[in-house]
C-alpha cells in the first residue's frame, strides 16, 4: 500500500501509445481503442456499446481498464469503475483472458522490481495502482487482482478481500449472471452477498458478442439502472458494455464507439486494415446427406477429406517447421470426437498432432494442452484442432485454413474470424460443408433452429456469388451475417421486489429462484449446466467418504470438475450397474455436501438438480466420458475411458485404509486407539506448518482390530480454510486481543473507505460497525473454546494453533451448534444505543451480516443465543433477554434487514458489508 505521503508519479494521457506497445509487443493502439480511453478520460463512464468486426483488438479492454485507473489514481482523469469484468460465453475465451491478464500482471511487478534507471511507463503505471490497495501481508502486493471464474464451481479466485484494488474478472455469463443476482452458482451462502457486491458495483461489465447473451445483457442493464435509485455511496455503480460486431439492440441514445473500415487511414491503423481486409477465400462444399445431427457420418467424413486437402497443399505431414495448424469447428461434441477419431485411425498425424477442444473440458485437462496453440503465433507441432463452439468468439487463434459445417450466420462470422487472424497469409481458404440444397434445410438441429441455418444457407451463397468470394471482415461489415432468431419472444427483467427478494441469500427458500429466466436466452433444460468430479480415493463406507468430502481439504474443486449441462447430470443418476445396482453419488451444492437419494418405487420426492449442481462419484462407477469430455450416455465410446482422478495439491496427502497400499507401516500407530485417543495423540505431536489430521469414525483392521477409516497429512494448512468461518478463530502467531483486533478492523475499514472515496455519512457507519463487529466473542464460551486467559483479556483469535485443533476446541466447547458470534455482536450493540450514530439500523446490520450470514434472519433465537452465566461482567443479562426477544423471536431483525434494503438499496448495503468484511479478512490475513 502506498503511504499518504509517498507521492505519485506523474502519467498523462498521451502516454497510453507506450504503455499499450510496452504490453503489446510494440505494437500501437488502434484508433478505435484511443477513441473509447478518450471517451472514458471525458465522461468517467465506458460507452455503452463497442463495435469492432473479429481480430481488431477488443481484448484491449484489459489494457484500457488499467491505464484509466492509473490515470485516475494519480488525478489526470475521473474517479472509474475499479474492476472489469470480461463476460461471454465460450470457456475457453474465459481461460484466454485470465491468462493475459496474469501476463499483463506478471509484466507490471518485473516493472516494479526494476528500481534501476528512471521509471518507465509500465513501472509509473503499476506504482498508480498499487496505491488502491491497503492490504498490507507481506504477500507481494501486485498492482492489480486477477479474478476466474468459468467452472460450475466457485474456486476462490475472486478478490473479495481486495476490494479497493483494481481488477480484472473474466467470467461465463452463468457464472456473472447468477452472482449479479445474488445466487452466485457453486457459491456458499455466506460467499453470496460478497461476490455480488464485487461484481455488481464499482464495476464495468463487458459484455463479448452480447448478441449470444441477450437475457443477461437485459438484465445486467435493469440491475445498473435500478440501481441508481439506490443511494449515492460516492462509488460508481455497475456499468454495461455489449461488445460485437452485430448490436442487439437498437437504443438511438446508447454511446457507441468502434471500427469504422471505412476509415483506417491512420498510421496506427495499417495493421488493422490488413486485417480487415485480409484473405480469406470461401468454398462451400454441398454434401447430400446433410441433416445437422450429431457425428452425421457425411459431414463428418466431408470434414477428415477436406482437412487432409488441406494438410497435402501445404505439406504438414513433411515435417513443416512453419505454423500452419489448420481448424476445424462443428456444431456438435459428438461430431467433433468423430472427426478426431476418424484422423487417429487413418494414421496421418501424429496422437499430439491432433487436438480436440470442447467446452466440456474439466480445467485439469486444458491444461496438459500445448499453451501457445491459443495465441496468434501458434503451435507448429499440433498439426489441426477438431472443435465445437467453444473456438468461435475471442481466442487468438490464427489457423491457416478453416472447415467447418453450417451454423448460424452469426455463428460462421466468430468462425471465419479464427482464420488468418493477423492478415498475414494470401492464400487461406474457409470450407463451409452445407446442405446440396437450401430445400434441405427444414427441420431444427439443435442447437440451432431451421430459419437460422436456412438464412445462413442464403447469407452464403451471396457471399459466394460475389466475384472474389471471400470472409473477411471487410465482407461481414458490407454483408452483415443475418442475426440469430430470438430464443424467447420477451426477455425478462428484473424489477425492484425481485432483487429485494434475491438478496434474501441466508434463507432457506421452499424453492430457490429459476435464475434461466434471467440469464438465458433459451429456456431449453438442456442449456443449464452443472458438473460431475470422479474420485479414487473414496472408502466404501459412506459415513467415512462424506466425512473426507467435508473436510475442507478435500471439497470439491474447479480444477476437477467436468462441465456437463443437466441433462447428462440425470443421465448419470438414472444410470445402473449390470445387476441393476444404482452407483453412489454425491451432491455438492452451495458449499454443502450431501448424498444423493434416489426415488424408489415411484417415489418422486427426492432430490431434483438445479444450475451449479455437481456430481461426485467414485471413479469407474459411473461411464460418462468420451475423449476425456462429457457426454451423455448414446455419445459413449464402445471402450470406457481410462478417467484419471485429478490429485490433491502438493502438501495435502490422504491415507484411506482400505485402498492403503501399505497399511502395517502407514497405520501402525492407530491400531486399536479410539477416534478420542487418536486426537490426543495428534494433539500432543502437532507442531510448525505441519498438520495431521484423523477420521472420527473407526474400521475393522485386517487382524480384528479397530482402526480408524482415514487420516491426511496437510502442510500450509491456515490457507485452505481462508475465507472460512474458522479462519476467523485462528491467527498466524500470537493470540490476537478482541479490543486490538476490532480496532485495527475499524482502522483499516477507515482506509478502505477513504481509498474508495465513500461518502463520510457511509464511511462513519462503517468505521462503528468494524469496531464492534467482533463483541459477542466476549462470551466466555466462545473465549473458552480460544483458550482464553482470564489474566490477558478476552481473545479474538486462539493464535497457534492447527486448524485439526481449532475444529476440535469448537466442537469441544458449549456452544450450540451453528452458534453465531455476530449474531451476539450485534445484540451487544443494540443493547448500547450510545455505540451508534445516525444510521443505528444499517451499522447494526453491517455487525450482524459480518460473515455473510444473518441476512434477514439467524437460526437461533434469544434462547439458544443467550446463556446465563456466560456473558462478561458488566452486561444486563434481563436486558439482553428482552432485546434479543424483539430482535430473534418477534421478528425485529427480519425487519431491520428488509428496512436497510428498501431504504439504502440491496446492493448498496450489500457492498457495504463487503467493504467491512475486506478489511476484517486483511486484518486477520496479517496476524492482528
Amino acid at each position: 500500500m502506498t503511504s499518504p505521503t509517498t507521492a505519485l508519479p506523474s502519467i498523462t494521457r498521451d502516454e497510453f501509445g507506450d504503455f499499450f506497445a510496452a504490453l503489446n509487443g510494440g505494437y500501437a493502439p488502434f484508433s478505435w481503442q484511443e477513441e473509447v480511453l478518450d471517451h472514458i478520460c471525458e465522461h468517467g463512464v465506458w460507452p455503452e456499446r463497442i463495435n469492432a468486426p473479429t481480430g481488431s483488438g477488443k481484448s484491449s479492454v484489459v489494457d484500457i481498464h488499467l491505464f484509466a485507473n492509473a490515470l485516475a489514481a494519480v488525478g489526470a482523469a475521473p474517479r472509474v469503475p475499479r474492476r472489469l469484468c470480461v463476460t461471454v460465453g465460450r470457456r475457453a475465451l474465459v481461460d484466454s483472458q485470465a491468462t493475459r491478464a496474469d501476463k499483463i500482471l506478471g509484466d507490471l511487478k518485473d516493472a516494479l522490481a526494476d528500481e534501476s534507471g528512471e521509471p518507465g511507463i509500465l513501472r509509473r503505471v503499476a506504482e498508480a495502482l498499487q496505491s488502491f490497495q491497503t492490504r498490507n501481508d507481506g504477500q507481494g502486493i501486485g498492482p492489480f487482482e486477477v479474478g476466474h471464474i468459468r467452472g460450475e464451481l466457485s474456486n476462490r479466485a475472486l478478490p473479495v478481500t481486495d476490494i479497493s484494488a483494481c481488477a480484472i474478472i473474466a467470467a461465463t455469463p452463468d457464472m456473472y449472471g447468477s452472482r449479479a443476482l445474488f445466487r452466485g452458482y457453486g457459491s456458499t451462502k455466506a460467499a453470496r452477498p460478497r461476490e455480488t457486491a464485487l461484481l455488481a458495483m464499482d464495476t464495468v461489465m463487458v459484455l463479448d458478442e452480447a448478441h449470444m447473451n441477450r437475457q443477461l445483457l437485459h438484465t445486467t442493464q435493469r440491475i445498473a439502472e435500478l440501481q441508481k435509485r439506490e443511494v449515492n455511496l460516492g462509488v460508481p455503480t455497475l456499468q454495461v458494455v455489449e461488445t460485437t460486431a452485430t448490436p442487439s439492440t437498437e437504443d438511438s441514445e446508447s454511446t457507441t464507439l468502434g471500427v469504422d473500415i471505412e476509415a483506417l487511414d491512420s498510421p496506427n491503423d495499417k495493421e488493422l486494415r490488413k486485417r480487415v481486409y485480409s484473405h480469406k477465400e470461401l468454398v462451400l462444399r454441398p454434401i447430400d446427406k446433410w441433416d445437422g445431427k450429431p457425428g452425421n457420418a457425411a459431414t463428418v467424413n466431408a470434414a477428415v477429406g477436406v482437412i487432409k486437402e488441406f494438410l497435402a497443399r501445404r505439406g504438414v505431414g513433411e515435417g513443416s517447421e512453419v505454423v500452419d495448424t489448420v481448424g476445424c469447428i462443428v456444431n456438435h461434441v459428438r461430431t467433433a470426437i468423430s472427426i478426431k477419431e476418424a484422423l487417429a485411425k487413418d494414421k496421418v498425424l501424429g496422437k499430439d498432432e491432433v487436438q480436440l477442444l470442447v467446452g466440456r473440458m474439466r480445467p485439469y485437462d486444458l491444461k496438459k494442452l500445448h499453451p501457445d496453440l491459443f495465441t496468434t503465433e501458434g503451435d507448429k507441432s499440433v498439426k489441426v484442432v477438431v472443435a465445437t463452439q467453444t473456438l468461435e468468439v475471442g481466442i487468438d487463434v490464427d489457423f491457416a485454413d478453416l472447415v467447418t459445417e453450417l451454423a448460424p450466420a452469426s455463428s460462421l462470422a466468430q468462425r471465419f474470424g479464427r482464420v488468418n487472424r493477423l492478415g498475414h497469409r494470401t492464400d487461406s481458404k474457409v470450407v463451409v460443408i452445407e446442405p446440396a440444397s437450401g430445400d434441405s434445410v427444414k427441420k431444427d438441429a439443435p442447437p440451432y433452429k431451421a430459419v437460422d441455418l436456412s438464412n445462413a444457407y442464403a447469407w452464403l451463397e451471396a457471399l459466394n456469388g460475389a466475384e472474389n468470394p471471400s470472409v473477411n471482415p471487410a465482407a461481414m461489415v458490407k454483408n452483415p451475417p443475418v442475426q440469430s432468431s430470438p430464443e424467447r419472444l420477451l426477455y425478462q427483467r428484473p424489477e425492484w421486489p425481485d432483487l429485494l427478494e434475491f438478496s434474501r441469500t441466508d434463507e432457506n427458500p421452499y424453492d430457490e429462484p429459476d435464475l434461466d429466466l434471467w440469464l438465458h436466452d433459451s429456456l431449453d433444460a438442456e442449456t443449464a449446466m452443472g458438473g460431475v468430479i470422479v474420485r479414487d480415493n473414496l472408502p466404501s463406507n459412506t459415513s467415512a467418504a462424506m466425512e473426507i468430502l467435508k473436510t475442507s481439504y478435500f471439497a470439491p474443486s474447479d480444477r476437477e470438475t467436468f462441465p456437463a449441462n443437466l441433462k447428462i447430470l440425470q443421465e448419470i443418476l438414472d444410470y445402473q450397474d449390470e445387476h441393476g445396482v444404482k452407483p453412489r453419488k454425491f451432491l455438492y451444492r452451495q458449499g454443502e455436501i450431501s448424498l444423493w437419494q434416489d426415488a424408489e418405487h415411484g417415489d418422486e420426492s427426492n432430490q431434483s438438480l438445479a444450475p451449479g449442481d455437481v456430481l461426485l462419484l467414485d471413479t469407474g462407477s459411473v461411464p460418462f466420458t468420451n475423449q476425456g469430455i462429457a457426454v451423455t450416455q448414446r455419445e459413449l465410446p464402445s471402450t470406457k475411458d481410462k478417467l484419471e482422478a485429478v490429485p490433491f495439491p502438493k502438501g495435502i496427502k490422504l491415507y484411506v485404509y482400505e485402498k492403503c497400499a501399505d497399511r502395517e507401516k502407514d497405520f501402525r500407530e492407530y491400531l486399536g486407539l479410539s477416534p478420542e485417543e487418536v486426537a490426543e495423540l495428534l494433539d500432543s505431536q502437532s507442531s510448525g506448518s505441519e498438520t495431521r489430521i484423523a477420521s472420527e469414525l473407526t474400521t475393522e483392521a485386517e487382524d480384528g482390530q479397530e482402526v480408524i477409516a482415514w487420516y491426511a497429512d496437510v502442510t500450509d494448512d491456515k490457507k485452505s480454510v481462508e475465507g472460512s468461518d474458522i479462519a476467523q478463530e485462528l491467527a498466524p502467531t500470537d493470540p490476537v486481543l478482541l479490543d486490538d483486533h476490532q480496532n485495527d478492523v475499524a482502522e483499516r475499514t477507515r482506509q478502505i473507505a477513504e481509498n474508495l472515496g465513500l461518502a463520510p455519512e457511509f464511511s462513519e457507519a462503517l468505521e462503528l460497525a468494524a469496531k464492534y463487529h467482533d463483541e459477542g466473542k466476549r462470551d466466555l464460551r466462545f473465549q473458552q473454546m480460544l483458550g482464553a486467559d482470564a489474566e490477558t483479556g478476552a481473545l479474538a483469535k486462539s493464535g497457534r494453533r492447527s486448524v485439526a485443533e481449532a475444529y476440535r476446541a469448537r466442537s469441544r466447547s458449549a456452544l450450540p451448534r451453528g452458534w453465531r458470534h455476530e449474531q451476539l455482536s450485534a445484540l451487544m450493540v443494540a443493547a448500547s444505543p450510545e455505540k451508534v450514530g445516525e444510521h443505528r439500523d444499517l451499522v447494526l446490520r453491517i455487525i450482524g451480516c459480518s460473515h455473510g450470514h444473518g441476512r434477514f434472519s439467524f437460526a437461533h433465537d434469544a434462547d439458544f443465543l443467550l446463556k446465563e452465566g456466560y456473558l462478561p461482567e458488566g452486561l444486563d443479562y434481563e436486558a439482553l433477554k428482552e432485546q434479543a426477544n424483539r430482535l430473534f423471536n418477534v421478528g425485529y431483525w427480519d425487519n431491520l434487514m428488509e428496512q436497510t434494503s428498501r431504504t439504502y438499496g440491496p446492493y448498496a448495503t450489500a457492498y457495504l458489508e463487503a467493504v467491512e468484511r475486506a478489511a476484517d479478512a486483511q486484518i486477520s490475513r496479517e496476524g492482528h
